[in-house]
């Protein structure tokens, strides 16, 4: 599951992804990412990336209101090629999040402590991602929406949850943004865990359980670090 992530490396984004970031429509530093809100994302339907804001929560273009479908905001990778509501977007729609980390609860109910993943030193993760647009039939409002794709755990994870995020390299990226590349199982093939040994966890302040917070404060390390032992499977969105 992938229910928090952190995108603060902002300044980098358009080089690492190719895709021009200016102006005042250019990402601001956030600590504290939730479903619902807008997100950034990088699309490549005609051959050229581009960076665009979007719900996270994927609404399909086929429902009949906004909130008919809950829980959109993650598609696990053994469901994606075959599920009515991540099919077709995986096969036309595919995007990458821009990422610096992404946040878990680990430890017994009533003193879970909250994780931040990333890249040793930190840096910019590509998760793999898809997208679809929905239209208001009432309205003409048109929504653009996308959910994260999860796989298992890597040996980093799997004291802390059992599932997280793909994150692509490079490579994968490429051929993931690629319009051109329909056949699901090549698709399919690139969900899997990233490297662990290329990734760290630290404890953070609870004050990411809120998500109505967002503050530097939130990827500070915090006390000494000791073995996670206990998954949980729920994270709190409030």
């Amino acid at each position: 599951m992938c229910g928090r992530f952190i995108l603060v490396d902002v300044t980098e984004l358009g080089l690492r992804f190719r895709v021009q970031v200016t102006g005042e429509t250019a990402p601001v530093p956030r600590f504290n990412i939730a479903p619902t809100q807008s997100i950034w994302t990088i699309t490549n339907e005609d051959g050229t990336r581009r960076a665009e804001e979007m719900r996270w929560g994927l609404i399909p273009a086929w429902a009949k209101s906004a909130n008919q479908i809950r829980s959109s905001f993650n598609a696990r990778d053994d469901k994606v090629a075959t599920s009515g509501l991540w099919q077709r977007p995986l096969a036309s729609t595919r995007c990458l999040i821009p990422a610096s980390g992404f946040y878990e609860w680990t430890g017994p109910k009533g003193d879970r402590k909250p994780q931040l993943i990333r890249l040793k030193g930190g840096g910019l993760l590509g998760f793999a991602g898809i997208f679809d647009t929905w239209q208001n039939k009432e309205t003409g409002e048109t929504v653009r929406s996308c959910a994260i794709i999860t796989t298992g755990p890597n040996s980093l994870m799997e004291p802390i949850h059992d599932r997280m995020p793909v994150i692509l390299d490079a490579e994968a990226e490429a051929l993931w943004l690629d319009p051109a590349t329909e056949d699901p199982s090549r698709l399919t093939a690139l969900l899997q865990p990233y490297p662990a040994e290329e990734m760290e966890a630290y404890t953070v302040s609870t004050i990411v359980n809120s998500a109505r917070e967002d503050s530097l404060e939130m990827i500070e390390r915090v006390g000494a670090e000791e073995p996670m032992q206990t998954r949980q499977s729920e994270f709190p969105i409030d």
